[in-house]
């Protein structure tokens, strides 16, 4: 139970680190890539896709009228921005939340700060929660700036593309609002990585691809266990059991469910850009617009990845030795 004294302190470490993060240099450089850099883009590839299409024979099936509101409306920027970032590798996404961690739970290490921060504040979970709450503070400020930067830039490109205000608002700002907290698992993991390998390149390195390699080696686990040779008789059976596997395996998977929220409007951009969503030239697309995740199913999944990133975190962090 956090009584009054704990409060007070976390919302000192709170303040204390909201200083030091709102003068580092990285915060604004995320800030303008996801802000000023990415909607920017967005617009030039619209105005791009909006002239080479208008009068061409593709017009005749494909309008460009549609592109423009698809790609470069206040509506259509907004929603890419938050999609986007999510569908490279590493993601942008995972990109924050570990250079935020590394900046709450990794420069302490690396500049032997530990003992001065725990003397400033010798209440070990104050400081923990502090440093998470604005980690996460940070992050949600840049998803809000990321939504807000996007209609600013669709308004900008309304002055010369046929695009309007027409979208579904409510639901696109609950999307970011729901990345926003889906991340907190992320943050969890991210925070538990570079406090246990106590090295914060490293920490960065496990937080990008750790989960996705662990998800690969299950895959063929679970691929590979309990498969019979093939023969004429059971080869039908066999292909169908490997299928079933690799549909229900991304259901439980911790990247999977992360970017469900920022993931789920690709099906809508894709058939709004005349795209085959059963095509099997989608590529790496394919398995996102397939995987079987709802919102629903990924709050519950992402919940338990969260609870128990930061159990394993605070028992740790209350009683491990620093320097």
């Amino acid at each position: 139970m956090v009584n009054g004294v704990d409060v007070v302190n976390i919302v000192n470490v709170i303040q204390a680190e909201l200083f030091k993060s709102l003068r580092k240099r990285r915060t604004y450089v995320l800030a303008g890539l996801l802000w000023v850099l990415l909607p920017a883009l967005v617009i030039i590839v619209g105005q791009i896709a909006y002239r080479n299409i208008a009068g061409s024979f593709v017009e005749e099936s494909l309008s460009a009228q549609l592109i423009a509101q698809t790609i470069a409306s206040p509506f259509g920027v907004a929603r890419i921005n938050l999609m986007l970032p999510s569908l490279i590798s590493p993601s942008f996404y995972i990109i924050v939340v570990a250079l935020l961690a590394a900046l709450f739970i990794g420069e302490e290490r690396s500049q032997n700060m530990w003992k001065t921060t725990l003397v400033a504040q010798p209440v070990r979970f104050a400081v923990l929660a502090g440093k998470f709450i604005v980690a996460m503070i940070i992050f949600s400020g840049l998803m809000l700036g990321s939504f807000l930067f996007s209609v600013l830039f669709g308004v900008i490109g309304m002055t010369f593309l046929p695009t309007t205000f027409e979208g579904e608002w409510l639901q696109l700002l609950g999307l970011y609002g729901l990345q926003s907290l889906y991340v907190t698992a992320a943050m969890s993991f991210a925070f538990l990585m570079i406090w246990l390998i106590r090295n914060v390149a490293l920490g960065i390195v496990s937080v990008f691809f750790l989960p996705a390699l662990l998800e690969g080696l299950y895959t063929l686990y679970a691929a590979t266990v309990g498969f019979q040779p093939i023969n004429r008789v059971n080869a039908i059976f066999q292909m169908l059991r490997l299928r079933n596997v690799f549909e229900d395996l991304p259901r439980y998977f911790f990247t999977s469910n992360l970017y469900a929220p920022s993931r789920q409007p690709l099906r809508q951009v894709i058939e709004a850009l005349g795209g085959e969503l059963s095509s099997n030239d989608m590529g790496p697309l394919s398995s996102m617009l397939g995987s079987g995740v709802t919102l629903q199913s990924a709050a519950g999944v992402m919940a338990v990845y969260a609870a128990f990133f930061a159990v394993i975190l605070i028992v740790s962090f209350l009683r491990s030795d620093v320097s």
